[in-house]
């Protein structure tokens, strides 16, 4: 096979949900015994500038997930994001989806100091553990959610997955989305190698 023919089923391959799937990082082992005391939800970024700054929409499908499983479980959402522009005195990733979460009738609590997932973890642990909260249901996106629960694991927290699924469907259909998402996925894999070098898990 030449190397032209290889890329082109290289990037066939890439487009097709039902691989990209098996690509993930492995999700760490399901604890069904876990009752989460809260279901926390993570940011995932901001778009626009100045005052148009607004929720990404991968945040806000999070949010959505978020909501949903809050108000069926009858628990308090705390949502977690900081973001860069805090240092500028700007509004945090918590604090512009908590705006998109009135009206719902829930306990909100915001946490606006994290900037990376790790921090998410650590800043949200301890505000939960001055609340008396040790295992919540986790709401990220399904490439993300290994090394976000293997961080909050790491801060003594139980944790339950509600993972957010973003490859489109039917599995065999080519997608350009399903490419997309691969960038998210090797960063992930890059991520959790340098966290596990660090120590940090």
């Amino acid at each position: 096979m030449s190397a032209g023919a290889l890329m082109v089923l290289l990037l066939v391959a890439g487009t097709l949900p039902v691989l990209v799937r098996q690509l993930y990082p492995p999700l760490p082992p399901r604890d069904d015994t876990v009752v989460p005391g809260c279901v926390v939800v993570l940011g995932a970024g901001i778009v626009g500038r100045g005052s148009d700054r607004r929720s990404s929409r991968t945040g806000l499908r999070r949010l959505a997930r978020a909501l949903e499983e809050a108000r069926q479980r009858r628990l308090p959402l705390l949502i977690s994001g900081g973001g860069p522009g805090q240092q500028r005195g700007l509004i945090s990733e918590a604090r512009l989806l908590a705006g998109d979460a009135e009206g719902y009738g829930l306990t909100l609590w915001l946490e606006e100091r994290s900037r990376n997932t790790l921090e998410n973890a650590r800043n949200s642990a301890a505000m939960l553990q001055r609340k008396g909260i040790g295992s919540v249901l986790l709401v990220t996106d399904r490439a993300h959610m290994t090394r976000a629960m293997l961080c909050f694991r790491s801060q003594g927290l139980d944790v339950q997955a509600a993972v957010l699924e973003r490859l489109p469907s039917p599995a065999w259909m080519p997608s350009a989305g399903a490419l997309l998402l691969l960038p998210e996925i090797w960063y992930e894999w890059l991520a959790l190698i340098w966290y596990q070098l660090r120590g940090r898990l």
